[in-house]
């Protein structure tokens, strides 16, 4: 039973492969790159001799490696769960047959092959210690499996935890803000310590008595002669190896036999958006697109960046000195802003159906979402304008910047609402995880988001020369002129835009509706 399981894993991975050519290329362009990236790092280390600082290395590097694989695949981007346990509830195969089964099934993947190779091949850190070379094989190895059986039980756990509605929003709300942080964080953490050893070597040490970097302190202790806290790290990790595996095991049965919750929809009192929007298909339209925006994480990105971008610009002009990157605020807020509505098709999936039956036209189909992003992003985008040249006493430049905001949000809004309207890709179903990436479409959604930005870069530089003479010249008088051009620029294009993007899903309603449909 368990090579059956082991011989189905290897056959999905292989038909994943053959569902699409561009996964199959991103996929090799990917391990490609991680293996250059891990042979990199093997050859740094070889030439490496400072003995302690090889140490600190081994205790980072193991910590990382178990930290990234407990955090990002179950609570960010989403693992496969082709086999996960549930699916075999109907199977009445032996539970600790089968948990056996789904635990060595989760090292047939690429990134778990390439933990694999990356950590034996960092063993060369001991090549001229042959006891050190022998255990820190051993110890790495050790670090793999942790970290692939971590992700494993971390994934069961969450994948319960992950039907509850509002779980999903704040885990994804909080890890993704702690991510961003993180530069600010080691940024403050570099500037106050005088050297670099006096922030790595405390964190080395702590880590190394934690269950994430105990293995890769029992090489660094026998090359120190300290046989006995080596023989101490080894056995502390093979304990915490052998807790996880009989946890996961556990975890595993009990998932069998666990139905799964159901997902419920959240209440909602009162109509919102729908009793203060006008009663026309404008705006019904811009309400329902407006639910979307307060209650479907997918559409977070967009808005999490708002409070997060001021944190991380302010954070590295401390450190330079020099806060001139306060200034884009309001052209990024008003670019990523109207960005977010160029998969709003996509993100409709079935219920874009709505659209299609009811007999919506394709310009008060544009109209309404425009509306509803210009509504949520207007005043982030005026206040990023506004609020860098005041705080700074460079008041003469705030026409200029809030004119290069207002043409950035604008252009933006134009181009989404066309290519919304044209260009559909798959992306995460409603209530999934919001940074999946479907399979087999990392490449067209890479292709088509750079194009769209590159789109708005050109359709911007009008607006962008009267403001960067006016900016180098000091001339108060183009800053005033980038205001007005930024308004009506940037108002005669949102207006063809809508005209354009109504007009090709009029076109196209038949093609959308089928291309939504498919990206399921």
């Amino acid at each position: 039973m368990v090579a059956h399981i082991l011989k189905l894993k290897l056959t999905l991975l292989r038909n994943g492969f053959k569902r699409s050519v561009w996964q199959l290329v991103g996929v090799i362009i990917g391990s490609l790159y991680a293996l250059g990236i891990v042979a990199a790092l093997i050859l740094a280390a070889w030439f490496s001799a400072d003995l302690q600082w090889l140490g600190y290395i081994s205790v980072l590097i193991s910590s990382l490696v178990i930290l990234g694989w407990a955090i990002i695949p179950p609570l960010l981007t989403g693992v496969d769960l082709t086999l996960e346990p549930q699916r075999f509830v109907h199977f009445g195969i032996d539970q600790k047959v089968l948990g056996r089964a789904l635990i060595l099934a989760g090292f047939i993947s690429i990134p778990a092959v390439l933990t694999l190779l990356g950590m034996l091949g960092f063993s060369v850190l001991w090549r001229l210690n042959s006891s050190a070379l022998i255990l820190g094989i051993i110890a790495n190895l050790g670090t793999a499996l942790v970290a692939i059986l971590a992700c494993q039980y971390l994934t069961i756990q969450a994948t319960a935890l992950r039907a509850k509605r509002r779980f999903r929003e704040v885990s994804f709300a909080v890890l993704f803000l702690l991510l961003v942080s993180l530069g600010p964080i080691f940024s403050v953490l570099t500037s106050a310590a005088t050297t670099i050893d006096e922030w790595i070597e405390p964190i080395a040490r702590v880590l190394s008595y934690t269950p994430f970097g105990t293995f890769g302190a029992v090489a660094p202790a026998v090359t120190d002669g300290n046989w006995l806290m080596a023989i101490v790290h080894l056995v502390y990790g093979l304990t915490v190896l052998g807790v996880l595996y009989w946890l996961l095991v556990r975890a595993t049965a009990k998932a069998v036999v666990t139905a799964p919750a159901p997902q419920r929809a959240s209440k909602t009192k009162g109509l919102g958006p729908f009793k203060w929007l006008p009663a026309t298909p404008t705006g019904s339209v811009a309400a329902r697109a407006m639910v979307y925006w307060f209650k479907d994480p997918r559409y977070a990105m967009g808005v999490i960046m708002v409070p997060v971008l001021p944190v991380i610009f302010y954070f590295a002009g401390t450190q330079s000195e020099n806060f001139f990157m306060m200034f884009f605020l309001g052209p990024l807020f008003g670019f990523l802003l109207g960005f977010s509505i160029s998969a709003d098709v996509s993100y409709d999936n079935t219920a874009f159906s709505l659209h299609v039956l009811t007999g919506v036209s394709g310009r008060d189909d544009r109209r309404g979402r425009v509306l509803a992003c210009f509504l949520i992003g207007i005043v982030p985008v005026i206040l990023g304008g506004v609020l860098p040249g005041l705080l700074t006493d460079q008041a003469w430049r705030v026409p200029g910047d809030l004119g290069l905001s207002l043409a950035a949000f604008l252009v933006a809004l134009a181009i989404s609402a066309v290519v919304s309207a044209r260009y559909t890709y798959s992306v995460p179903l409603p209530g999934e995880n919001p940074m999946k990436t479907p399979p087999g479409n990392g490449m067209r959604v890479m292709v088509t988001q750079l194009a769209t930005f590159a789109l708005m870069g050109l359709l911007l530089i009008p607006v962008a020369v009267p403001f960067g003479i006016g900016l180098a010249t000091g001339a108060t008088g183009l800053g005033w002129i980038t205001l007005g051009a930024g308004l009506v620029y940037g108002a005669v294009l949102l207006f063809f835009g809508i005209r354009l993007g109504g007009r090709w899903m009029d076109s196209r309603l038949p093609e959308l509706m089928q291309a939504v449909m498919l990206n399921r």
